[in-house]
């Protein structure tokens, strides 16, 4: 028994020295793990105050540069009309630049691009170009204008109003674009057919044709630009039907005008070319217009503008309408000339119109007058309307000189004697009655 207990009492002695240390050994793994926790949350309370100081730091660099940045930039951010002048700048030098594209686009037409269309057949090119080149340099300097505005601050109102604006510039620009190359192309192609035409009839017409034209597309791009621009055209135009009628009261020259202008285009009184009379000027038709036509004085080559109502009210002299341009030589010859030298001057006269290819055959050629010195004889010639009148006139004058010369005909020159005065005795003394013989006399 007592070995029994004995080995009982060894066996729990060996039990209690192997639970033992188990005990320490989880006792001493909970320490190491405590101690790791208490590193790793003591390293990520050091780099949590690291970061927060960095960004602290970081924060305070950001603030003074910021601060170093406006107060260097102070002037810049100064706003003038809601604008900063740095906004200014940008807007103005967008727009220089576009001016500076715009000149060197112009200059890229004129010098590079006109070299290639000169060496084409066909003058199409040339004019295209030539008419668009203009109305493109325009639309880019809009353009630059229109981004340049876009950096400026503007109240809502006074936005919408510029661009308004800018739109009507864009549409008539369009419309200048496109009336420019219908009138290349009408001067190139149509002029030319109408020009060689019989009838006189569309040269009157064409003119009016193109400027009703012009008329035309400049009031529809108007219309839509305003349109565009937000304008209410329905109000703009019933303003304009009101106000017609006033208008109409105060133009009635204008309308006068542009009726005698519709009368001479149908009843065809003159036409382009002819030479009339009219109001005392003397001239060739270069122009027939609704309103106007255009002379060029016969004599001192003068451009003279004739209203049309004036034709309707004063009478027009066609001076081209006769056989020829009239031309008059007065030739005095001295009275003292044979009558056979005189007979024989008048033939060669009428010899020399009608052998003359500038000259009408039709003359009158006559002893017009005697006088005390002289003995005249006028000679009426009709030079060709087709004609250079001043030099057939000249020649004329020359070969007449040659005749008077060749046959010894003697131009009349007035002489006038001066008789000089009879001497007259002087008067008697006078003598005294009242004197006697002797001298003295009471």
């Amino acid at each position: 028994m007592d070995f029994f207990a004995k080995r009982n009492s060894n066996l729990s002695t060996k039990k209690l020295v192997v639970k033992s240390p188990q005990k320490w050994s989880v006792f001493i793994w909970a320490l190491l793990i405590i101690g790791c926790l208490s590193v790793t949350v003591t390293a990520q309370d050091n780099k949590k105050r690291t970061d927060s100081t960095s960004k602290s730091n970081t924060a305070k660099k950001q603030e003074a540069k910021a601060a170093k940045k406006t107060k260097s930039s102070g002037f810049f951010s100064k706003k003038y009309y809601g604008s900063t002048v740095k906004q200014w700048l940008i807007a103005l030098s967008i727009i220089l630049g576009a001016i500076i594209v715009g000149r060197i686009l112009y200059w890229f037409f004129t010098k590079i691009v006109r070299i290639f269309t000169d060496k084409t057949e066909t003058k199409l090119d040339d004019i295209i170009i030539d008419k668009i080149e203009e109305p493109i340099v325009a639309a880019i300097v809009i353009g630059g204008f229109w981004w340049g505005i876009s950096y400026l601050q503007f109240a809502i109102k006074t936005r919408n109003q510029i661009e308004g604006i800018i739109y009507l510039i864009i549409i008539l620009d369009i419309a200048w674009l496109i009336v420019r190359t219908i009138d290349g192309l009408i001067e190139e192609y149509i002029v030319p057919i109408v020009e060689e035409s019989e009838s006189n009839l569309d040269d009157a017409i064409l003119p009016i044709a193109r400027r009703g034209f012009k008329v035309i597309v400049w009031v529809i791009a108007v219309v839509v630009g305003l349109n565009n621009a937000g304008y209410d055209v329905a109000t703009v135009l019933a303003g304009l039907g009101i106000g017609g009628v006033a208008l109409a009261i105060g133009a009635r020259t204008t309308i006068m005008n542009i009726f005698g202008g519709l009368s001479v285009l149908i009843n065809q009184p003159f036409k382009i070319g002819d030479r009339i009379l009219i109001s005392g000027h003397d001239g060739y038709v270069q122009e027939i217009g609704l309103s106007n036509t255009r002379l060029r004085t016969f004599i001192d080559d003068y451009l003279v503008t004739i209203p049309n109502k004036v034709f309707t009210d004063k009478e027009v002299v066609n001076i081209s309408a006769a056989s020829g341009v009239k031309g008059v030589f007065f030739l005095n010859i001295s009275t003292n000339t044979v009558p056979e030298k005189i007979t024989g001057l008048t033939k060669f006269l009428q010899q020399l119109s009608i052998n003359h290819e500038h000259l009408e055959e039709d003359n009158k050629t006559t002893l017009q007058e005697f006088s005390d010195f002289s003995v005249m004889v006028r000679y009426v010639f009709y030079i060709k309307s087709t004609s250079p009148y001043w030099d057939i006139k000249t020649e004329l004058g020359v070969k007449i000189m040659q005749y008077f010369r060749e046959n010894n005909i003697i131009f009349a020159q007035r002489r006038v004697t001066f008789e000089p005065e009879e001497k007259t005795a002087p008067p008697p003394p006078d003598v005294d009655d009242d004197k006697d013989e002797s001298g003295f006399g009471f």
